[in-house]
């Protein structure tokens, strides 16, 4: 005769436990790919797409900011450097007025390369003050960047020998030609 293992023939638990395990796994995966697919991609969500389009803004920022730091031949300054220094001092906000010519040809500069592709833009100096800290002033302030701005930045030495029309940049170096220190900010974003 067979022993009988009444036990281990009519308890069905351990079967129970493994399918609802199974169940729950195959609930679980559902689950996970339905919150994946419905998240929504707008344009505001970062994507390689998004920071191809930010990495060739800045490029074109880096590249302007090169071309206007060019000196020609028989010129003394580049029109970055002459409008700098014919700058005095003044905000220019939206389609105010801008005057002298020289900032007014670097704004319109900026305006056919950036706004014909959709491309605003901020352009700010940051200069040192007799107390050696760096003082921020707007230049061209055509509203608030988006969150996915790029700065794009360049420097560029002013000597006593300039003539700086902006009183507002002190000489910092009073017993040598060096006047001061101008770091410009480009500040780009999609429209």
């Amino acid at each position: 005769m067979i022993p009988h293992k009444s036990g281990m023939l009519k308890n069905c638990d351990g079967q129970m436990y493994t399918l609802e395990g199974a169940a729950s796994a195959i609930m679980m995966v559902v689950l996970i790919s339905f919150i994946v697919q419905a998240s929504p991609l707008t344009p505001l969500t970062s994507s390689s797409s998004h920071q191809q389009v930010e990495t060739q803004i800045e490029i074109m920022g880096n590249d302007l900011m090169i071309v206007l730091d060019y000196v020609p031949d028989g010129d003394t300054y580049s029109p970055l450097k002459l409008a700098l220094l014919n700058w005095t001092g003044v905000e220019f906000r939206g389609q105010s007025s801008l005057y002298p010519l020289t900032v007014l040809e670097l704004s319109e500069t900026f305006d056919a390369v950036l706004l014909t592709d959709g491309i605003a833009y901020n352009f700010e100096v940051f200069y040192f003050d007799n107390n050696n800290k760096w003082i921020n002033k707007r230049i061209f302030w055509n509203g608030r960047p988006s969150d996915n701005a790029i700065f794009v930045s360049k420097k560029i030495v002013i000597h006593d020998g300039d003539k700086i029309q902006a009183s507002i940049i002190p000489d910092i170096s009073s017993d040598t030609d060096f006047y001061n220190i101008l770091d410009l900010r480009l500040t780009l974003w999609r429209m």
